[in-house]
């Protein structure tokens, strides 16, 4: 997902949901402090898009906290029950965790849902990449959790509203796929591609281009090949010509069809019969004698 526009409107956004927002999405409270808090008092984020860990940058992570200790601060706001939720910070938190730690570095802010959410943008779409359905699922939740358009989810993270479509788009797709997606195993241009094809054939070729290696390219030419070989539907016939077909049939006790092909300007009246004797029967309905011919 493209991410050329810096953040505009996240301030108006904000503060129509009631909070006073100063400019600054992770400033500490008021006296700055960064205080040390312990670790099973704080809690995973409720607006934390992130769904599956990337477990070698999370090795990474906790062997540099092992080493170092945590050098930048998580950020967390006071809950009700004495608990902290993260706001940004999620896997210095994991890593902390996982390397044994007791207490980790923190800055608070009182913040509303709102400006939770926005954090948790910032923190893992704006600054660390989220898989493709991830993406899609975070946008779909400040959607519906917080009634924006397309159109104001666009304006609000500066991205085009085609990014966004396409972004929601992915989550229209059989959740085996949307599976392999997470997985790495496809890319959003292979969702992009099974997007429109029923779930079944959605799911087949998803999985013989995971387990291939196919391109996006190579979907797309798969795909236009299947598209090919599938039986064309017969368009709708002119409810006159059926009427008429039916007093033709009724007519001359016989099997008729009309044919009209109306870009062509051509039509034909087929009449079956399977002996002389019927095509004799056939003829006189209509005046014609067999051996007058």
């Amino acid at each position: 997902m493209s991410r050329r526009k810096p953040l505009k409107s996240l301030s108006d956004w904000i503060g129509a949901g009631g909070h006073s927002f100063d400019g600054s999405l992770l400033k500490s409270d008021e006296d700055g402090a960064i205080r040390q808090l312990e670790l099973d008092r704080i809690v995973a984020g409720r607006y934390q898009p992130r769904q599956r860990t990337d477990e070698s940058y999370l090795k990474e992570l906790e062997k540099s906290i092992r080493q170092f200790g945590v050098i930048e601060p998580l950020v967390v706001r006071p809950l009700a029950d004495g608990s902290y939720e993260i706001l940004a910070g999620h896997m210095r938190w994991r890593a902390a965790q996982q390397a044994g730690l007791k207490h980790v570095p923190a800055v608070l802010r009182e913040v509303d849902d709102r400006t939770a959410a926005a954090i948790a943008l910032v923190e893992n779409l704006l600054r660390r990449e989220l898989n493709p359905i991830e993406e899609g699922r975070a946008l779909r939740r400040l959607r519906e959790e917080f009634g924006l358009t397309q159109d104001q989810l666009a304006e609000l993270l500066g991205l085009s509203q085609s990014a966004i479509s396409k972004a929601l788009g992915l989550l229209n797709l059989d959740p085996a796929v949307q599976t392999l997606i997470e997985e790495g195993q496809l890319e959003a241009g292979h969702g992009k591609t099974l997007l429109g094809l029923s779930r079944a054939t959605q799911v087949r070729l998803a999985e013989q281009a995971a387990a291939a290696g196919w391109s996006v390219r190579e979907l797309e030419r798969r795909r236009s090949l299947l598209n090919a070989a599938a039986p064309r539907a017969a368009p709708p016939r002119d409810p006159d010509l059926i009427r008429l077909e039916e007093r033709l049939r009724e007519r001359l006790a016989a099997a008729v069809k009309l044919r009209y092909d109306a870009a062509r300007g051509y039509g034909r009246i087929e009449i079956a019969f399977s002996n002389l004797d019927e095509c004799d029967g056939i003829l006189a309905k209509i005046g014609i004698k067999r051996s007058n011919m």
